[in-house]
């Protein structure tokens, strides 16, 4: 046995209980919708947990993790654990990759840190970045994986809609070896204090151009669920699935609003 699937293997049971765990995100604002991030900031000394799980089939399924921490004067910083293939009740229930093969490399261990800029009473715009590598026991497969961004968005009575570019490299999002740019949108509405749609896009030809549509539902002031379908588009030769996230705050997001 390798180290790596060493370190897999005592994962195996943290893994297990955080796929059976599904707690949530904010009503009225989150920091990540299911694939791009909200333009939302922590506030400073908060923090924010998000759990979701990209299903493919009954057993087999996408794990990432966010983890979030809030710095003041509209900075948070984070870690993200992402891209864990995991297929229920096979011999070798984990992969990973770490010779591309045109693919992203994966599970990604990734630091975050954006800061926002006020422009105006409706506008705001993030500017952030996810910068880390995939895990490998063997230093020479080690790569560097990054996302850089920019989002304006424009919030409403009821949400938001957001849009910008975005920067990445093979590592993160796969296919030859060079930078691929491309754009993110996505919009969340409140039906009503519980009950919310939310929705991203992601373009480009690579493993992240997807879109995921779905809703959520505020289980209490600190906890959220959310169900989309994902959905094999503009990169039609992905597969389609079941997202489900979790995410937990760490202040009563629905009392600051």
């Amino acid at each position: 046995m390798t180290p790596l699937q060493d370190i897999f293997k005592k994962m195996r049971w943290l893994l297990l209980l955080t796929t059976g765990l599904y707690p949530a995100v904010t009503v009225y604002a989150q920091q990540n919708l299911f694939n791009i991030p909200s333009g939302d900031i922590t506030p400073g000394k908060k923090f924010f947990y998000q759990h979701q799980h990209n299903f493919y089939a009954v057993n087999q399924l996408e794990t990432k993790s966010h983890l979030v921490c809030g710095l003041g004067k509209h900075w948070d910083v984070g870690i993200n654990f992402v891209d864990l293939p995991v297929r229920l009740g096979d011999g070798r229930w984990i992969s990973y990759n770490d010779e591309s093969n045109r693919k992203p490399l994966y599970p990604l261990l990734m630091a975050t840190a954006q800061k926002q800029f006020s422009l105006g009473q409706r506008w705001q715009l993030n500017v952030g970045t996810q910068l880390g590598a995939n895990i490998s026991s063997n230093v020479e497969t080690k790569r560097l994986a990054f996302m850089n961004y920019a989002l304006v968005k424009w919030k409403a009575k009821r949400g938001y809609l957001l849009g910008g570019p975005y920067l990445a490299n093979d590592v993160f999002v796969g296919g030859p070896p060079e930078l691929r740019p491309g754009y993110m949108l996505g919009y969340e509405y409140r039906i009503n204090k519980r009950w919310l749609l939310m929705g991203d896009f992601i373009s480009g030809t690579h493993k992240k151009s997807q879109t995921v549509l779905g809703g959520g539902y505020n289980l209490s002031n600190r906890l959220q669920i959310f169900v989309g379908a994902l959905l094999a588009f503009p990169n039609r030769k992905l597969q389609d699935g079941l997202v489900i996230e979790v995410n937990w705050y760490g202040w009563d997001f629905m009392n600051a609003h």
